[in-house]
């Protein structure tokens, strides 16, 4: 479930292709490499609304309910082995949701946990969920539709060519806004990382070190 270090060039071709159909879909902030707390790691996150005619038109009559402001994650799947790594334990599912009712009837707070191994990516994401939509994407052929984990859609990347073989099964979310600040937080440390490669810049930051003391005589 941890963060990739050797990223193989299809993984980032399907990570690319992700983030050109959610821009075409009409979402707004779209951001790779999304670290969102208690889950994990997300390929790709996106955020805004989607408009089936024109995507970033500007509307003053009252909007329909399926058109309101939303999240979306995309996890995206090079190799079959990647997909499995993130599977969760059998009845592990089960027994975090009768865990979470619990601690809902001992009246605890709902603060979330770190993302567990055990329970698995897929999983995790949906008992904290953070978005409203879960996708899977993966090259033609990695996974049959029965394989998808439970209330997540799949992308096919065919050619640069991303289509829909399964849609997702909506997942309701209060925080909004907090997902859009960890896409905003990701655009800004990308963003900073190419100004200090091509300025050849220190990554350290002098607005964070301790003043020199001063002496007098």
């Amino acid at each position: 479930m941890g963060h990739q270090t050797n990223e193989s060039e299809l993984h980032r071709r399907l990570k690319r292709a992700a983030c050109k159909w959610l821009w075409e879909g009409g979402y707004a902030a779209i951001a790779e490499e999304v670290p969102v707390y208690g889950v994990g790691v997300i390929d790709v996150a996106a955020a805004g609304r989607w408009r089936r005619y024109n995507p970033r038109r500007v509307v003053f009559e009252r909007e329909p309910a399926v058109d309101r402001h939303h999240v979306v994650f995309i996890e995206c799947k090079a190799m079959r082995a990647d997909f499995l790594r993130d599977q969760g334990r059998q009845h592990q599912f089960a027994f975090a949701l009768r865990e979470r009712a619990d601690r809902l009837r001992a009246g605890r707070p709902r603060r979330a946990r770190h993302a567990s191994k055990a329970l698995g990516k897929f999983d995790t994401c949906l008992l904290r969920p953070c978005a409203n939509l879960h996708y899977l994407l993966t090259p033609p052929g990695l996974l049959r539709v029965r394989e998808v984990p439970r209330r997540w859609g799949l992308l096919v990347c065919d050619s640069g060519h991303v289509r829909v073989v399964r849609k997702p099964h909506w997942q309701e979310v209060a925080d909004v806004a907090g997902i859009e600040g960890a896409i905003a937080r990701s655009l800004t440390a990308r963003c900073m990382r190419t100004q200090v490669s091509l300025d050849g810049l220190s990554h350290d930051r002098p607005f964070a070190r301790q003043p020199t003391a001063v002496t007098t005589p």
